[in-house]
């Protein structure tokens, strides 16, 4: 790997110990707020799944999910609601990960979609 820091500020190893951290990793901003992605899992493409948008960018987005979604898992996204805005991208769960308050209780699980 031979990475070099350039306009992104993406670096490597061997630029002297600047390493980009995860916050400055992404090039899209993110639009924060409450509103619904509807999503039709390639398992099931019969049933569309509404899911919780904790943001949002035109690359992917961070959701609330009740159940583990299985990193790797494809479907369509096809809108965002209430704006309306039309997705129909192919998706796909990049990660997935328990969300528990202080007691250890699972709360919900959040999850990031990656939109192709």
């Amino acid at each position: 790997m031979d990475f070099k820091i350039d306009s992104t500020g993406a670096g490597t190893p061997d630029d002297g110990g600047k390493f980009v951290s995860l916050e400055n990793r992404r090039i899209q901003q993110r639009a924060t707020g409450s509103g619904e992605i509807l999503i039709a899992w390639h398992h099931e493409p019969d049933q569309l799944q509404s899911y919780l948008t904790l943001d949002i960018s035109e690359n992917g987005a961070r959701i609330c999910a009740d159940c583990f979604l299985q990193e790797g898992l494809t479907g369509l996204a096809l809108m965002h609601r209430p704006t309306g805005i039309r997705i129909d991208r192919t998706s796909m769960v990049a990660w997935c990960k328990a969300v528990r308050n202080e007691t250890g209780y699972l709360k919900h699980y959040e999850a990031g979609i990656r939109f192709f």
